[in-house]
C-alpha cells in the first residue's frame, strides 16, 4: 500500500502527495476517505455543474481539493449535476485525516 512521502510537495491538498503516479487503488488514501463512520455533511450542487475544482473551492476553499473530492465521492464527472446531493467529509476532518495518512 503506499503512503505519502515524508516530505509534502505543495500543500496539504495536493493528491499526489498520496498516490504513487496514476495507482489510485493502491493508495492508503482511498482506504482511509471510504472507512465507515466517517463523518459527512450533504453539499447540494445548484451552481457549479461539472465543475469539482469550483465545488471544491466553494466547499473547502481551495480548488486543490478538487481531486481528493472526486475521490472520495467515486463518481464520474458527469454525476456533477444541478440538484445533485454530495456528502462530503468536513474540512477540519479531511485535513486530520490527510495528516493521519
Amino acid at each position: 500500500m503506499y503512503k505519502k512521502k515524508n516530505q509534502i510537495l505543495s500543500s496539504i491538498d495536493e493528491l499526489a502527495n498520496y498516490i504513487d503516479g496514476y495507482d489510485v487503488y493502491n493508495a492508503t488514501i482511498l482506504e482511509k476517505l471510504g472507512e465507515p463512520g466517517i463523518e459527512k455533511e450533504n453539499y447540494e450542487i445548484t451552481v457549479y455543474q461539472y465543475r469539482p475544482d469550483l465545488i471544491a473551492q466553494d466547499y473547502y476553499g481551495s480548488p486543490g481539493y478538487a481531486g481528493i473530492l472526486m475521490l472520495q465521492l467515486g463518481i464520474e464527472l458527469s454525476g456533477f449535476t444541478k440538484g445533485t446531493v454530495l456528502r462530503l467529509i468536513p474540512k477540519e476532518k479531511l485535513d486530520e485525516i490527510l495528516r493521519r495518512i
